[in-house]
């Protein structure tokens, strides 16, 4: 579905405004705005008697210049000095887990991972950390992150505690996210230029 890389419409700038209906339709539930695509596979926006073709690529570029805004929700314990900019829809939090000894060749061993699911709830993103709140409460500083990366539609974020975790957003757009979460990781640092978010953060 093109909401789930076009997380912002083009056209009026609206977060989380695209929808597909069930004829793969898809138009901005803000402005009214169409997009389909053309024969060569560019991106067609039509608005009124307005259209306009780019690749997706370009569309993308566009929208990565907008930033969420503070908002105000009451269920976000705020510590001293912060801001949240973010509130996820339902979301799956996975953790990683040892599940075993790798045995290579010459003795070679190392020690194996896998994600598995711990909670479900909302996730929040503000000026200094993510706060998963579902059954339980996991807190991640900006600080601890080590890398931030996407898989598939799954948001991973490994962390200076010595394991990552993984984030499933069930009803909007796991980019979205990771784009977000990339952005302000790059504000908590000021002035240091990041070079790279995956392996790991650089600057």
């Amino acid at each position: 579905m093109l909401e789930k890389f076009l997380y912002v419409c083009p056209e009026c700038r609206e977060f989380d405004a695209l929808m597909t209906d069930d004829q793969g339709a898809v138009s901005c539930t803000n402005c009214g705005a169409n997009y389909c695509f053309d024969e060569e596979y560019n991106l067609v926006s039509e608005k009124g008697a307005k259209k306009k073709t780019k690749t997706l690529a370009d569309w993308y570029r566009g929208i990565r210049k907008e930033r969420p805004e503070e908002i105000e929700d009451d269920s976000f314990p705020r510590v001293e000095g912060e801001k949240l900019f973010a509130k996820s829809k339902q979301t799956e939090l996975f953790q990683e887990k040892p599940a075993g000894i790798f045995k290579g060749f010459k003795g070679i061993r190392a020690k194996m991972y896998k994600f598995r699911k711990i909670d479900e709830g909302n996730l929040y993103l503000s000026n200094k950390r993510l706060l998963f709140l579902g059954k339980g409460e996991h807190s991640i500083g900006l600080d601890e992150l080590s890398s931030c990366t996407i898989e598939s539609h799954m948001v991973i974020v490994n962390t200076k505690r010595g394991h990552a975790f993984s984030f499933e957003f069930l009803e909007e757009s796991g980019k979205k996210w990771e784009d977000i979460i990339r952005d302000k990781i790059v504000e908590f640092y000021g002035l240091k230029e990041i070079k790279e978010f995956q392996p790991r953060i650089t600057f």
